[in-house]
C-alpha cells in the first residue's frame, strides 16, 4: 500500500529516531475514518465514578450535540445542505464517539410531515413524520459506529432556554403523564439498537425547578420517577440526570442523591459555559468553581459518588481567542481550562454543538440558516469551522479532538492518531496548474504517551508532500486537471498510522478554449437605489444583453440573452442588498454595482429551478465584489469567500459540477481591497478576483450558497453581484 511509503520516507530522512535503532517498529495502520468502529462491548454501566463497558473497561464519552429536532422544524439541522449519511460520517471522522440528540414531546406526538426545505438535500426523507426522520438519524449515526444519547430537551418545540414554558419537565400542554409516556415510547422505539446507550431525562430544569421540596417543582423526585419508567422499559440504559438552575447547580446531590431501581446506571450531567463564570484568572480558579458546582460528585468512595458527563459545554469558534486565551475571565481561558480539567479527571463530555447553521426558531435573535458560531462545522456542514482571521488554522474541532477518546473494542483501544481535514472541503474546485494548501487536524489518543512524528499528503494514492512540524501544513503543487482524492496520513513515534477521510478535489483546466455558448441567462442583483440595467446593456465576462433584474426575492420566467422567456425561476435569500461605489456606467459597472451581502453569520443563498432542456450542460459564473476598497494610501481589507453549488440529481442525491458525486462543488475566492475597475478576474483556490466559474454543470436546478471565509479585518462577507448561466452545445 502506498501509505507505507510515508514510513520509508521517514526512514530515509532519519525520522523517527526510533527507526534507526535495531528494534523494528511495530507498524499498525488504521483504516480510513469512514469505516465503522468495532463493537465496544455493550451495554454500558457505571462503576464508582466511571462509565465502563460490559467487560469492565472504562469508557469516556466524547460526544457532540446535534440539535434541531427539538425546534419548530422538528428535524436535525444540516439536512437542507448535506446528505444525512455524510454528516454522520463526518461526526465520526472528527473523533467523536457519541451524539446527544435533543427531541421535544411535541416532536414525539406530531404526526405532520417535516418541512421540505429542511431536508432539501435528503429527498428520501420527504413525506415522513418528525419521529420517523428522527429514527433515520439514529440509524445513520449508529451505522457509523457512534453511540446515541436521547435528550428530552423541551416539551413544546422551540429553541431553548429561558422562561419559555419549558422550564420544568412538564407544562399545561404536556403534563408529566405525557413526559413519562413519551419517554417509554421513545425508549421502546430503539430497544433493538444497542448503540442507543443513554437517556438525558430533561434539559436544564430552571427558574422554578428545585432539588427536593415542593412536589410541583421537585426535579429530584421527578427524575427518579422518569428514570424508573425508562429502566422498566430498558434496564440497560444509562440515566443522565441534570441539575437545577440550567444544570449549573448539582450542589445538593451530596445531601440528596438520586436513587434508581437498577443499580449502576446513574450519571450526573452538569452544563458549563464561559458566561456562567466570573472572577477567574487561571485554570486553578476555574477548577475550584467546577469542583464546588459539580466536580465533587466524582470523588471516589462517597455515598453520592457517580460518573460525570458534562452534557453541554461550548464556546465560540469565530476568533482564535475563542480557542485559546490567557486573559482573565476570557472565554478562551475557560475553554483551555475545562479541557485540562476534563483530561485530568477523566470526565466524559458533550460539546454544544456539531451544527454549522442555526435551526429555525420563534426567537427573533436566532435566524434559521445563520452560522452557528458555537458549532464545530462550517455553514456548509462539510468541514470544520475555522476562525475568521486570515491565516488562522487552530479550530474547535482540533481542540476537541485533543481530548477525545476512541471507543475501546473488546479489550483494546486503537492507538492510531486521529486525522481530519480543515481545508480543503469535499468537492473543492481549483484551477489546474496551481497549488493548494492542505490544513490537517492531527491528534494522538488523549492521555497517551505517543506523539506525531510526521504527516504526509497522498493524492490518488501517491505521496506528494510531507511535514514534520505542527500545524503540519501541506502543499499540493501543480495540480493536474481532473478528479482527485486526497488522504492525509499521520505517523507517530510508536509506529501507528492514522488516515483521514478521503476528500474529493476537482482540478479544472480553465485555459482550454471553450466552444461558443449556445445561450445564456444573466441575473443582476440590484443594490440600494441602483438603476435597473436596460435590456440592451451588454455585461459579463461572456458578454450578453437582457440581464434579469433581481430585487424582491423571486424572479419567475427568467429571460435569456435573446430576450425570450424561459420556464426558469430564481429565488434568493440575503440579509442585505448594497452597492459598491463605482461609476454608474451602463454595462459591466452597472451589473457589478449592486450585490447581495451576507452578514457576519447569515449566508446568501440563490436557487435556480426549471432550466430548459437547452441548458442540459452549462457553466455558472458567480460575480463578487463587496465594496471593501480602501484609500489610495491604504488598501481595504482582503476577504475570502466560499461559493458552493449543488444540484439534485434524478437519483435523489446531491451532486456538484463536472460529475462530482455526493458533494457539491466549492470554489474559494478572495475579494481584494479594491473595487471593480472594469476588468474581470477569475478566482479559485483562494486567489483574488471578482468571479468564480463552475464548469460542466448538469440538472434543471441548482442551489448556490455563498459563505464567508477569513478576513484581514473584523468583517467577513461573501457577496454575490450577479450570476450567469452559460449553456453548452
Amino acid at each position: 500500500m502506498q501509505i507505507i511509503l510515508l514510513l520509508l520516507v521517514a526512514l530515509v530522512l532519519g525520522y523517527p529516531s526510533q527507526a534507526q535503532s535495531s528494534e523494528p517498529l511495530d507498524i499498525t495502520i488504521t483504516p480510513p475514518c469512514s469505516l465503522s468502529q468495532p463493537e465496544p462491548h455493550l451495554p454500558l454501566h457505571t462503576q464508582g465514578n466511571q462509565i465502563v463497558n460490559a467487560g469492565g473497561m472504562p469508557i469516556r464519552l466524547s460526544s457532540v450535540a446535534w440539535y434541531g429536532a427539538e425546534t419548530i422544524e422538528s428535524v436535525v439541522g444540516g439536512l437542507q445542505l448535506e446528505p444525512l449519511e455524510a454528516i454522520a460520517q463526518r461526526i465520526r471522522c472528527l473523533g467523536f464517539n457519541a451524539v446527544r440528540l435533543p427531541w421535544s414531546n411535541q416532536l414525539y406526538e406530531n404526526s405532520s410531515f417535516v418541512p421540505q426545505y429542511a431536508i432539501a438535500a435528503n429527498p428520501a426523507l420527504e413525506g415522513l413524520t418528525p419521529l420517523a426522520v428522527f429514527s433515520k438519524v439514529v440509524q445513520a449515526l449508529t451505522a457509523q459506529g457512534l453511540l446515541v444519547i436521547l435528550d428530552n430537551h423541551n416539551s413544546n418545540a422551540e429553541w431553548c432556554c429561558g422562561d419559555d414554558g419549558n422550564d420544568l419537565w412538564y407544562n399545561s400542554d404536556y403534563p408529566e403523564s405525557s413526559w413519562i409516556a413519551d419517554w417509554r415510547g421513545m425508549v421502546t422505539r430503539f430497544l433493538d439498537n444497542p448503540r442507543v446507550i443513554a437517556v438525558d431525562l430533561r434539559n436544564e430544569p430552571r427558574i422554578r425547578a428545585t432539588w427536593g421540596g415542593n412536589p410541583t417543582t421537585d426535579w429530584h423526585a421527578a427524575a427518579e420517577r422518569g428514570a424508573a419508567a425508562v429502566l422498566a422499559t430498558n434496564p440497560n440504559l444509562l440515566i443522565m440526570v441534570e441539575g437545577i438552575n440550567y444544570s449549573l447547580d448539582l450542589t445538593e446531590v451530596a445531601a440528596l442523591p438520586i436513587k434508581l431501581p437498577v443499580a449502576n446506571r446513574l450519571v450526573y450531567s452538569p452544563h458549563d459555559y464561559p458566561f456562567d463564570h466570573s472572577n477567574y484568572a487561571s485554570a486553578l480558579d476555574l477548577a475550584a468553581q467546577f469542583d464546588i458546582a459539580w466536580g465533587y460528585i466524582a470523588v471516589p468512595d462517597q455515598p453520592y459518588t457517580a460518573p460525570i458527563w458534562i452534557g453541554e459545554f461550548g464556546n465560540c469558534h469565530d476568533t482564535t481567542n475563542c480557542i485559546s486565551d490567557t486573559a482573565p475571565n476570557s472565554s478562551g481561558l475557560w475553554f483551555a481550562s475545562i479541557r485540562q480539567y476534563i483530561q485530568q479527571k477523566g470526565i466524559s463530555w458533550d460539546w454544544w454543538a456539531i451544527n454549522g447553521t442555526e435551526s429555525g426558531s420563534l426567537n427573533p435573535e436566532r435566524l434559521g440558516g445563520s452560522e452557528e458560531t458555537y458549532g464545530v462545522l462550517n455553514p456548509a456542514w462539510n468541514g470544520p469551522a475555522l476562525p475568521n482571521e486570515t491565516g488562522a488554522v487552530s479550530n474547535v474541532a482540533s481542540a476537541l479532538a485533543s481530548i477525545a477518546n476512541p471507543l475501546p473494542a473488546r479489550g483494546a483501544v486503537s492507538p492510531a492518531p486521529l486525522v481530519a481535514l480543515a481545508s480543503p472541503t469535499p468537492g473543492e474546485t481549483v484551477a489546474s496548474g496551481t497549488s493548494l494548501t492542505i490544513l490537517p487536524n492531527v491528534n494522538v489518543v488523549a492521555g497517551g504517551s505517543d506523539e506525531v512524528a510526521l504527516v504526509g499528503l497522498f493524492v490518488d494514492d501517491q505521496p506528494v508532500a510531507i511535514s514534520i512540524e505542527a500545524p503540519y501544513s501541506l502543499t499540493w503543487r501543480d495540480i493536474p486537471a481532473g478528479a482527485h482524492l486526497l488522504i492525509v496520513a499521520a505517523l507517530t513515534w510508536q509506529g501507528h498510522i492514522g488516515l483521514s477521510q478521503a476528500i474529493p478535489v476537482q482540478g479544472t483546466n480553465y485555459e482550454t478554449p471553450h466552444p461558443p455558448f449556445t445561450n445564456s441567462i444573466g441575473i443582476n442583483f440590484i443594490g440600494t437605489d441602483d438603476e435597473f440595467m436596460a435590456r440592451t446593456e451588454i455585461a459579463g465576462f461572456v458578454p450578453q444583453a437582457y440581464w434579469n433584474q433581481a430585487i424582491a426575492g423571486i424572479l419567475p420566467d427568467l429571460i435569456d440573452r435573446n430576450g425570450s422567456n424561459t420556464p426558469a425561476v430564481a429565488t434568493w435569500r440575503s440579509p442585505y442588498h448594497y452597492s459598491i461605489n463605482i461609476p454608474n456606467i451602463p454595462g459591466n459597472n452597472r451589473m457589478m454595482r449592486g450585490y447581495l451581502d451576507s452578514s457576519n453569520t447569515l449566508p446568501n443563498s440563490v436557487s435556480v429551478s426549471g432550466l430548459p432542456a437547452s441548458f442540459a450542460i452549462y457553466d455558472v459564473v458567480v460575480y463578487f465584489d463587496g465594496a471593501n476598497a480602501g484609500s489610495d494610501s491604504k488598501p481595504g481589507p482582503s476577504r475570502s469567500s466560499l461559493y458552493r453549488l449543488t444540484s439534485m440529481g434524478t437519483d435523489g442525491v446531491i451532486h456538484g459540477c463536472q460529475e462530482q458525486k455526493q458533494e457539491g462543488s466549492t470554489i474559494r475566492g478572495t475579494d481584494a481591497g479594491v473595487d471593480f475597475s472594469g476588468t474581470f478576474t477569475r478566482a479559485s483556490g483562494g486567489s483574488t478576483g471578482n468571479y468564480v466559474l463552475f464548469t460542466d454543470c448538469t440538472g434543471s436546478n441548482f442551489h448556490l450558497t455563498s459563505i464567508h471565509g477569513q478576513s484581514t479585518d473584523d468583517q467577513v462577507r461573501a457577496p454575490v453581484n450577479g450570476i450567469q448561466i452559460l449553456a453548452h452545445h
